[in-house]
């Protein structure tokens, strides 16, 4: 041993008389050939993921089933985009029996008087306004659901978020699931539209990619309703049955707890692949990461192995790590390949299929844009993820929280006091 160290000092002392450099040369093919099997399974498992969520979305509609009177919750803040048009296409219904309740946490809002407007043009449909409910939980969509649920007449009820914009045919469409009398919850597939900015096209480019095809996935491989609450139909006992809005009222995630607890009293969750739109339309960048962001802690404290296997769904920035290798020593190949081929390939692929289901979802090719703003979109949302795997603290429309298991939220001490009770009205500014 103390001979081997001789000669080397020796050598290392001959080379630095002679004024050569010294290298060291790293042998990179073991790396390249495991991490090329890392990108292949990637790839794998985001082309099954792909395949299943198209077979998914060939699914037959239901004939027509019943049409039971349904009372539509509509939580609101602020404006959001298209908010005029958003609650107008939920009015003109092609429906015979339904009743839209509005809700904002402060009798001021503004989007109170688009509301009012919007009622004063459909006359002929019931919408109420409601505001100044108490806050129950620290969840402030759940609290804003609290004072409208106790003014629902009808026993069906949709909860359907503010920027949603369905077709007329929307609530025969899900109603028409209800011919099942196993079916407990409906939710739907969800397009991203009316992008006017480019963090509007990254939300509506994830929305008709890894978004959808997780949920479809799911759905159709595994039997895990993975429901976004955008669009959430069922029966009045139901929601008791899995304990209600207060079983909810602190947890981030209280869509898919809900559908959760739906399922484990034994009632069918239900993927209704009607198309259902939701207008994003000014984005600026900061939204979407923070929204990103907000679900990757969501989902994380949901299943730490599912949000694991979510790496495998998220090839881009796998194969771009490869392609970066491959550059490094550009003479070794993987498999008898060149890896920066290989890995330019994948990419290729992967664009072709998110442009595939951008065209299934949509019925339009996709912008130029997205050419740049897809692989940008993806290692954006990898570097969300390694954050979502930390980070506890979460912020929702002003609110400033720490999340726990299951996503339960707890107030920071620095955070501003939820407001305090006061009694439900229903308010016609």
């Amino acid at each position: 041993m103390s001979s081997a160290r001789d000669d080397l000092a020796a050598a290392l002392s001959i080379a630095r008389d002679a004024g050569a450099p010294i290298c060291v040369s790293v042998d990179l093919t073991p790396v390249l050939h495991a991490w090329s099997l890392v990108c292949g399974a990637a790839l794998v498992f985001t082309a099954t993921a792909h395949v299943s969520t198209h077979a998914r979305l060939g699914r037959r509609a239901p004939p027509a089933g019943p049409r039971p009177p349904i009372s539509i919750l509509r939580p609101v803040r602020g404006l959001d985009d298209g908010l005029a048009d958003n609650l107008a296409a939920l009015a003109a219904q092609d429906y015979p029996q339904f009743e839209i309740l509005v809700g904002a946490e402060d009798p001021d809002d503004p989007a109170l008087s688009v509301v009012a407007q919007v009622r004063r043009d459909f006359p002929r449909t019931p919408i109420r306004i409601v505001t100044g409910g108490p806050a129950i939980g620290h969840n402030p969509k759940v609290n804003n659901l609290a004072q409208l649920l106790p003014l629902a007449r009808h026993p069906h009820l949709l909860i359907s978020d503010s920027n949603v914009r369905p077709d007329r045919g929307y609530l025969a469409a899900i109603a028409d699931e209800l011919a099942d009398p196993r079916v407990g919850l409906v939710h739907n597939v969800l397009v991203g539209a009316g992008e006017r900015s480019a963090g509007a096209l990254l939300e509506n480019l994830h929305l008709a990619s890894f978004v959808v095809a997780a949920v479809c996935t799911a759905d159709a491989l595994a039997g895990v309703p993975v429901v976004i609450g955008k669009s959430m139909l069922m029966h009045r006992d139901d929601l008791a049955r899995a304990g209600g809005l207060e079983s909810v009222k602190d947890l981030l995630a209280e869509d898919y707890q809900l559908a959760r607890r739906i399922a484990a009293a034994g009632r069918v969750v239900r993927l209704s692949t009607f198309r259902l739109t939701t207008i994003n339309g000014r984005w600026d960048l900061r939204r979407f990461l923070s929204r990103h962001l907000r679900w990757a802690q969501m989902r994380r404290r949901q299943h730490l192995g599912f949000y694991a296997l979510e790496l495998l769904g998220q090839p881009t920035p796998l194969l771009l790590a490869l392609l970066v290798l491959a550059l490094a020593q550009p003479e070794l190949t993987v498999f008898g390949e060149s890896p920066a081929r290989l890995a330019l390939a994948g990419l290729a692929l992967k664009f072709v299929a998110d442009a595939a289901l951008w065209q299934r979802l949509r019925g339009d090719s996709l912008p130029l844009l997205a050419f740049v703003l897809a692989p940008l979109k993806d290692l954006a949302i990898f570097a969300l993820w390694w954050i979502g795997l930390w980070r506890r603290r979460v912020e929702w429309r002003g609110h400033w929280m720490r999340i726990g298991a299951h996503s339960r939220l707890e107030r920071l001490e620095s955070a501003t006091p939820l407001p305090a009770p006061a009694p439900s009205q229903a308010r016609s500014p």
